[in-house]
């Protein structure tokens, strides 16, 4: 995020999933706010289909990013 977030960073809505790791979710979402000043995240669990596929533990972070 820190390499490819787009300017600025801080105007961002990020969005945290989790595989059952609510607590592992919610410290990057402080780590994230902390570092980046963002001020809004949004925390949701994976869906049925990515969770079978990445099972517990897995914690995934959105923002916009400059490159595709």
């Amino acid at each position: 995020m820190a390499q490819t977030a787009t300017s600025p960073v801080a105007d961002q809505t990020v969005f945290i999933s989790h595989g059952d790791c609510e607590e592992d979710a919610n410290k990057v979402a402080e780590d994230v706010k902390r570092r980046f000043g963002v001020q809004t995240v949004v925390l949701n669990n994976v869906g049925p289909v990515i969770g079978a596929h990445s099972g517990p533990g897995t914690v995934a972070l959105f923002f916009l990013g400059r490159h595709r």
